[in-house]
């Protein structure tokens, strides 16, 4: 077996001289040994930096020490640095990617809406209530409401906390029509009504609550006044942080063990790092309890999301920017985003809406636009040099007004354009924006792009609806990645929905934009190929959230955050792209997911959300492709 480059250096060093044993030696007396070697795979580096479709090298095995990525090379070499209690794994031809990074994902709210992990952490109704709505059309659910939420009564303690959750479907085939009931008949009186003596809380499906006159007092005696503190459904609710903050109170152990869930299920399906922002105070203290532990089953980089936005205090945010651990950092601010076109809509919505402003696919109106507090607030963050990032947007109007306040707070600030660009800002999903004529200006401001291609798939929002109410060919605008990865702009990937079994499939979304539903193809010019999706996925996600020289490629000296598929991504048919199952996951060299299957081929007991036994509510399976 011929020496290892690194171990001939070693030797040299200690100017010890001999053959293969003593390369076991000097590793034993250095502790180098590698805990875990990979070999005989098709170990997909992604090394290539560039904006071609390349995925750089392309080796047989990787050895793994302390977290990192020892190196990388052919079975011969790697196997030659295995000691006595290095674990090799033989991957028998599989492939290996590094893990994925999610750039503008949230599973602080996922955890709290998908019932799997949530399921695994509390199974009965012992400390919440919870009730999930089965897979049936709107009117079918609505149905069957009130006697859930009577059944929960009936079970609950005095004073206990209820949950009840619409179910859009696993397709989001009820979404529109759970939308509508809910905002017309979840109403606070009708609540009350149900549920006299318990804090009683609604899920429209989504990250929409609302809840009754006890759920409102107690969530204003933690958040005083409390947010969104409206009367009826869609519009009126709860705000996010009731979920952690209110709901949970006192309970921090208990939230982190339900983040954690979360984290562990989405590494399951190959993500390994979320750029995000944290929504409620306690998200990030459970966050932090779960680091300090070593209990993190994935990496997450948060942005700052007030509730102060003045330059001296964001200036104080701007100097820890970059700053955490090894799983828990700060990556930029949360700014204010918005969703109107610079496009007037078809003649049939004006008369359908009167003088109202384009309403898009969120009912956003330009709200980053001059003189208003969206724009100040984003001007404050450019001025006080800290970074737009994991912030909401969408038509291509307001992210002119975005562009606007970078370049005023920025020059305000005295900023070169190098000093800029530097800053690496960001603005997300993709859904209206940018129109090309915005390409030069992303550029010169060295703009980062993430992009969500689950709107390529819906049809309540996104593609979809800019095609019925603005026209077909601003879809070009709907997550244009071609566009901006020809311009060399970094883009990343989001699913931004709590889906993470689709990941593979919104892949292929982005692939052929073809939308299953309303079989249409939209902006056909923006198709990209398999590697670009994979490199958003990767490479260039890890450049979004500050880590480039740790994350998004299995090369020495980086964390060893990869995953082992059960097919050749890179060659099989795109019809088959969406039935790849993520076999193991593995995070800073530590398993976190691991299937029976693979499991008993190595000699190992399965690890994470295979090993779960809780009932899945009906209707919220995963739907198999």
């Amino acid at each position: 077996m011929r020496k290892n480059v690194l171990f001939s250096v070693l030797m040299v060093i200690f100017g010890i001289a001999g053959g293969e044993s003593q390369n076991v030696d000097v590793a034993a007396k250095l502790g180098a040994y590698p805990q875990m070697i990979l070999y005989n795979g098709k170990i997909v580096t992604m090394s290539d930096k560039s904006f071609q479709s390349q995925v750089g090298n392309i080796v047989q095995a990787m050895a793994v020490r302390d977290g990192k990525i020892l190196t990388t090379g052919n079975n011969a070499d790697i196997r030659a640095l295995a000691g006595p209690q290095t674990r090799q794994i033989d991957l028998k031809g599989r492939e290996v990617l590094p893990g994925f990074i999610m750039t503008h994902e949230h599973p602080t709210d996922w955890a709290f809406l998908e019932p799997r992990g949530f399921r695994h952490v509390l199974p009965d109704d012992s400390v919440i209530v919870s009730r999930w709505m089965p897979n049936l059309p709107a009117k079918e659910q609505m149905a069957k409401f009130e006697p859930a939420v009577k059944e929960a009564v009936s079970k609950a303690k005095p004073g206990q906390w209820i949950r009840v959750i619409f179910n859009w479907g696993p397709d989001y085939e009820w979404a529109t029509e759970v939308l509508d009931l809910y905002g017309s008949s979840i109403k606070r009186e009708y609540l009350n009504q149900l549920a006299p003596n318990n804090p009683l809380l609604v899920k429209d499906g989504f990250i929409g609550e609302t809840g009754n006159d006890r759920a409102f007092e107690l969530h204003r005696a933690v958040h005083p006044p409390a947010p969104n503190a409206g009367q009826g459904g869609g519009g009126g609710g709860l705000g996010r942080p009731v979920n952690p903050d209110t709901m949970l109170q006192g309970k921090l152990s208990t939230l982190a063990e339900i983040l954690k869930a979360q984290l562990d299920l989405w590494a399951s399906y190959g993500i390994t790092t979320f750029g995000s922002g944290y929504y409620a105070y306690s998200n990030l203290q459970a966050f932090n309890l779960l680091d300090q532990k070593g209990d993190m089953p994935a990496r997450f980089a948060w942005s700052w999301q007030g509730p102060n936005w003045d330059v001296e205090q964001l200036r104080v945010i701007a100097s820890l920017q970059g700053n955490g651990t090894d799983h828990l950092w700060l990556m930029g601010a949360f700014g204010s985003g918005g969703g109107c076109l610079s496009v007037p809509e078809k003649e049939e919505f004006k008369q359908q809406w009167g003088n109202a402003p384009p309403r898009y696919a969120v009912g956003e109106r330009c709200s980053n636009a001059p003189g208003g507090s969206g724009y100040e607030r984003n001007r404050n963050i450019a001025q006080a040099g800290l970074r737009f990032a994991a912030t909401h947007t969408g038509g291509d109007k307001d992210i002119d007004y975005l562009l606007d306040a970078i370049e005023e707070g920025s020059k305000l600030a005295g900023m070169t354009p190098e000093q800029i660009r530097s800053k690496r800002h960001a603005f997300d999903h993709g859904a209206g924006a940018p129109r090309p004529a915005q390409i030069p200006r992303l550029k010169n401001l060295g703009m980062y792009v993430s992009q969500l291609n689950t709107i390529l798939w819906e049809t309540h929002r996104g593609a979809s609806m800019i095609a019925r109410e603005f026209g077909l060919e601003y879809t070009n605008w709907v997550v244009p990645r071609k566009t901006v990865t020809d311009a060399g702009i970094p883009n990343t990937f989001e699913i931004d929905r709590p889906l993470p079994h689709k990941v593979f499939f919104f892949i292929t979304k982005g692939m052929n934009r073809y939308n299953d539903r309303d079989q249409m193809v939209y902006g056909p010019g923006e198709r990209t190929d398999r590697i670009t999706q994979l490199k958003a996925l990767t490479t260039w996600g890890s450049y979004y959230v500050l880590r480039e020289n740790l994350l998004g490629s299995l090369e020495p000296g980086k964390f060893a955050d990869f995953i082992v598929l059960d097919r050749d991504f890179l060659t099989i048919p795109e019809a088959e792209i969406p039935k790849t199952q993520v076999l193991m996951t593995v995070v800073g060299g530590k398993m976190v997911h691991l299937n029976a299957a693979l499991g008993r081929e190595i000699g190992m007991q399965p690890v994470g959300p295979t090993t779960w036994t809780e009932p899945i509510p009906e209707g919220w399976e995963p739907k198999p492709f």
